[in-house]
């Protein structure tokens, strides 16, 4: 089995963490939209345990994830893409996986500067880094905007490129995404 990606293909674990990611990241959103309209404060509080812990399981996956993007060699793509897209979309996934670890980081600190304990499923609680301040955690909250704005943009154009890899240039992106061998 190959451990780490090379020229030739992703490894296995990039592939279980790049879907385990992306359902994670549709959880999140999923997830927030729940909290955002949820009347009963009960589940209001299970709600934000599983949202704190898919978070900090997010950033470790992608911290792991980053690791290994700058760390081993992208495969090759398929076809002949044309060079400033090859470019974007590298930059895209590199940018779009460094988002996953600091987004986590800021609503943590975010939750801590507002004096909100950030308890996980189980009842387990994170450590504070942050003392209470509201003025800081303004500025937190501006950052996260400031990330998320960007990450959804290069979400959208992740999936724009999927989507044209596939319908449009029908080569067999998906299929390697998926752990089949492809031919370059």
């Amino acid at each position: 089995m190959q451990a780490r990606d090379n020229g030739l293909g992703f490894s296995p674990i990039t592939i279980v963490l790049h879907w385990v990611a992306a359902f994670v990241v549709v959880s999140l959103v999923l997830l927030q939209l729940v909290i955002v309209n949820a009347d009963d404060a009960l589940s209001l509080v299970e709600f934000k345990q599983l949202r704190n812990t898919l978070g900090l399981l997010l950033g470790l996956m992608s911290c792991y994830r980053f690791w290994a993007r700058l760390s081993s060699f992208h495969p090759l793509p398929l076809g002949t893409p044309n060079p400033v897209e090859l470019i974007v979309s590298r930059v895209v996934a590199i940018s779009l996986t460094l988002a996953c670890v600091l987004l986590p980081i800021d609503a943590w600190l975010s939750m801590s500067a507002s004096g909100e304990a950030v308890e996980l499923v189980g009842g387990y609680v994170l450590p504070a880094p942050l003392a209470e301040d509201a003025g800081v955690r303004r500025v937190l909250d501006s950052l996260f905007v400031i990330g998320l704005v960007p990450f959804l943009g290069g979400l959208a154009l992740h999936v724009f490129g999927a989507c044209k890899s596939h319908f449009i240039l029908k080569n067999d992106s998906l299929r390697r995404m998926l752990g089949k061998h492809v031919e370059l």
